[in-house]
């Protein structure tokens, strides 16, 4: 933290309350920008920060033709009524009420708002028997809904952060060149909202503060053995020379004089204690890792609008999105300047970042999270039945393939879509005998596939063995995978009393697996989500636990027909990636979603829609390559803001009162 001294008892008060304080900081108007395919902040057609037929700053209720009549054209026959029909309105519900800035005081409202907006997206409404919206009058329903939204200052600003033990190892590495690993010196990180890292469940307990200053005494050890990571802090140099490159780089801002000076004068008071110069330069590497502005990512904002993220923070957070580790010199240059604020020059340096590492410490950190890909490490298959989990290297190649795809995607700016469908995949000797693929030599290599079953995720063995139990595949687990991950979508949780399926696929008496699990669809409560997800998840049966190709299951054929809700019937596999490609607007937005929680630290909610919207729609527009999908994040107000919500007027004031408290 800024002018904070690095002691102990400062670190004590600071690190080890278990309670980190959230900032509230109002923010300042959005930035201007450029999206691909459109104006910054804008669906396509439509004016900065509206949709069509609506003016900037009126109230909704009482907006132009055109927002009412694409309410009324898909929701008016069911959900609005008027005292000269009489006509009830279906469900009791009247979508008029949410335009109604009265009932939006009451406590129910979000909730019901945010019902209305999550069955629009995941298609249940409209009724499949009736009209359906095209997909930019899906998306511009959501947008203008979530606009609806209350929204108060300082609801939107991430909770301060500490360095996950991924982030604290690959800063340890790109800091000082060496490779050094936590193992089990700091404790895992606790998820949440999908990922770790995520400052709402940090805490900083007395017994894991100890652990840091272990970890700060290990690294500094390593440091100090390796004769060119030691140039950090080099003999026959003074500190106040040696020190403030190593702070500036470590802290990823700019230091002052007094924090240097301090830590000169303190290796001064240890020098008359009698310790020696090595003691003293080990004593001052060791006070660096252990500071809150080493171990915490705090942001306060610029100091002329608290609302907005200083150059340095904006750095900070794209940096640890992109490569998890500290800004590299050049992203430090250009934070120095203020050049980063400029945001063609943030779209190109996240265009690089994405690209380090060959796309591996993105693919490894965040799709790894997004798609739960490292349970597959820990996911078991009955040896008896499924003989190819004696080997060792099975897992961890599911592992790698996806992770290899991930990265390839990233690296050759490919469509986001391939991980939906492709023609290729990345195998390595064991997975290409696996597949039943031609022979490839040691490594991972990219394969063209015979055929459109396997390409994308939903072919990788990495997906199809933890969506299963040790002695049968689950339709159920599938689907409901499809839906939580790739169409953000997730099923509510089951009844209490929902009862268990069997976990052995053998036939009961004459009924096959299928059958009972149709027979558990019988049930009303459980009909309405089991009716989508065992679709979906029928469509990949032909896959066995272990990923693997089948034809029939104990001598029956396998029967992959399904069909949704809405009437559409799918076939396997392949019509099942065609039905996903049609929702291609809702995996693109579940994963820009993603990818915006894991950057910015903190749950994208209803409030945020709007915007999320206008990144589909960008993206959408520029063909779905990975680097439009990652512009139209950063050039963003919920990326490049600390508080998109804040109003103007009050940003100063409020953050004038905030740095008073540091």
């Amino acid at each position: 933290m800024r002018g904070v001294r690095c002691t102990p008892l400062v670190l004590a008060c600071l690190l080890a309350s278990s309670i980190w304080a959230q900032s509230g900081v109002p923010a300042t108007a959005t930035l201007p920008g450029q999206l691909p395919g459109t104006a910054h902040g804008t669906l396509p057609g439509t004016a900065h920060g509206t949709l069509p037929g609506t003016q900037p700053g009126a109230p909704l209720a009482q907006a132009g033709v055109r927002v009412p009549d694409l309410v009324e054209r898909h929701c008016g026959g069911c959900h609005t009524s008027s005292e000269s029909d009489g006509e009830d309105v279906d469900g009791d519900f009247d979508i008029s009420v949410l335009f109604d800035r009265q009932v939006a005081k009451d406590s129910d409202y979000v909730a019901q708002l945010t019902l209305v907006v999550q069955r629009l997206r995941a298609r249940t409404m409209p009724p499949p028997d009736e009209e359906q919206p095209s997909a930019v009058d899906r998306r511009e329903l959501a947008a203008l809904l979530s606009q609806l939204a209350p929204v108060q200052p300082g609801d939107r600003v991430a909770t301060v952060r500490r360095l996950t033990r991924r982030q604290y190892e690959h800063t340890v590495r790109d800091l000082f060149g060496i490779a050094w690993h936590a193992n089990d010196l700091l404790p895992k990180d606790s998820p949440a909202h999908g990922f770790d890292g995520q400052g709402d469940v940090q805490n900083m307990s007395p017994l894991l503060f100890e652990k840091y200053h272990d970890a700060a005494a290990e690294v500094a050890a390593a440091v100090f053995a390796d004769a060119r990571a030691a140039q950090v802090l080099p003999d026959g140099k003074p500190l106040a020379t040696t020190l403030p490159p190593l702070l500036e780089r470590a802290f990823r801002r700019p230091v002052t004089s007094d924090e240097v000076r301090e830590r000169v004068a303190d290796a001064a008071a240890l020098r008359k204690a009698g310790l020696t110069e090595q003691q003293v330069r080990h004593a001052a590497l060791r006070s660096v890792l252990i500071s809150p502005s080493f171990l915490m990512r705090a942001e306060f904002g610029a100091h002329d609008a608290p609302a907005k993220l200083s150059a340095h923070e904006l750095a900070v957070r794209l940096s640890y999105m992109l490569t998890s580790s500290t800004p590299d010199g050049e992203l430090r240059k250009v934070a120095d300047s203020g050049a980063l604020l400029d945001p063609e020059i943030l779209a190109a340096q996240a265009r690089r970042l994405s690209r380090a590492h060959d796309g591996r410490r993105l693919a490894d950190d965040f799709v790894a999270q997004w798609l739960g890909l490292g349970e597959v490490l820990t996911a078991t298959a009955d040896f008896r039945r499924y003989k190819q989990i004696w080997n060792r290297q099975l897992r961890p190649s599911f592992l790698q393939e996806a992770l290899h795809y991930f990265a390839a995607m990233v690296r050759q700016d490919r469509s986001v879509l391939e991980l939906l469908d492709s023609d290729y995949t990345f195998v390595n000797p064991v997975l290409a005998s696996h597949y039943g693929l031609p022979k490839v030599e040691k490594g991972f290599h990219r394969v063209k596939l015979p055929d459109s079953r396997r390409g994308g995720v939903l072919g990788m063995g990495v997906m199809l063995m933890t969506s299963s139990f040790p002695l049968r595949t689950s339709p159920v687990k599938r689907g409901k995978w499809i839906l939580d991950k790739l169409l953000d979508s997730p099923p509510p949780p089951p009844p209490p009393d929902a009862g268990e399926l069997p976990k052995d696929d053998k036939p009961v008496g004459k009924l096959t697996l299928r059958q009972r699990l149709e027979k558990h669809r019988e049930s009303s409560r459980c009909a309405g989500c089991h009716a989508t997800m065992d679709a979906l998840g029928f469509a990949l049966e032909n896959y066995d636990v272990v990923g693997r190709w089948r034809d029939e299951l104990h001598g029956q054929a396998i029967d992959t027909v399904a069909t949704l809700p809405d009437g559409t019937e799918l076939r396997g596999p392949v019509e099942l990636k065609k039905e996903l490609l049609a929702r291609a607007d809702d995996f693109v937005r579940a994963m820009a979603k993603n990818l915006l929680v894991f950057g910015v630290g903190r749950e994208i909610g209803l409030a945020d829609e709007p915007e999320l919207q206008r990144i589909v729609a960008a993206t959408r527009a520029g063909g779905d390559r990975f680097s439009v999908l990652l512009t139209a994040i950063v050039s963003s107000p919920l990326f490049r803001m600390r508080d998109p919500a804040a109003k103007s007027e009050n940003a100063k004031a409020i953050g004038g009162q905030e740095r008073e408290q540091r």
